[in-house]
């Protein structure tokens, strides 16, 4: 008989499922540029294939080279251009430190570059990956697959273990359960930074402001 996390795990959606080729060419990378300008401008359920591939400067089969549908593209950006980069940073920084609030700290840096775009990738813009996660993340047409994402989950429970942790040591003041503190922390940082790109608004949440939110937030003693 299976255990429940073994079982759990075996529900977990992994990137590849969703992409039939991986875009390493300049032709994936300009359907990938594009299909994320559509998503970042009209949601998932406004954007079309034929736009897409307009602004690529190409034809519909080679959209879909790479996706079975709109469904698939969401899911795949998701989860390779936002989460899987976060994990990446996150594993390396475990391998340099075991201190719980340094690598609070650098969780909680990496979520705020997420918003930024990265002069390594031209052809890519994280900050509207940053916008398409926040806004589609919970849509129901990406649901379940979006929360079983294992790269998604995996940072969560990452997060949560970094959380632990610090509830173990005595630096942190919060004793709700950590994975509920890392999804609440996670949630609140995108939408609080979500702000900066609003028209109206008349501040601009800087890094350090965020900073002072997540800490007030799981109760770290600095």
């Amino acid at each position: 008989m299976k255990s429940r996390r073994g079982s759990s795990a075996s529900k977990l959606r992994h990137r590849r499922e969703w992409i039939k080729r991986e875009p390493v060419t300049d032709l994936g990378h300009r359907i990938i540029s594009a299909t994320v300008e559509e998503f970042a401008t009209k949601g998932i359920a406004g954007a079309r294939v034929a736009e897409i591939t307009k602004r690529a400067g190409t034809t519909d089969p080679a959209f879909y080279r790479y996706f079975t549908g709109m469904k698939q593209a969401a899911l795949f950006i998701m989860s390779e251009y936002y989460w899987a980069p976060l994990n990446l940073r996150l594993r390396h920084y475990r391998q340099v430190t075991k201190d719980p609030l340094k690598l609070f700290e650098t969780v909680v840096d990496s979520l705020i570059q997420s918003t930024e775009d990265a002069p390594s990738r031209p052809w890519l813009a994280e900050s509207q990956v940053f916008r398409i996660v926040v806004v589609q993340m919970r849509n129901p047409f990406l649901l379940p697959e979006s929360i079983l994402d294992s790269e998604y989950v995996t940072f969560v429970r990452e997060l949560a273990d970094i959380i632990r942790t610090g509830q173990k040591t005595g630096l942190l003041t919060n004793t709700l359960n950590p994975t509920l503190l890392a999804q609440l922390l996670v949630t609140t940082l995108h939408q609080l930074l979500t702000l900066n790109g609003l028209p109206y608004q008349s501040f601009h949440v800087g890094r350090e402001e965020a900073r002072k939110v997540a800490i007030a937030l799981v109760g770290f003693r600095c």
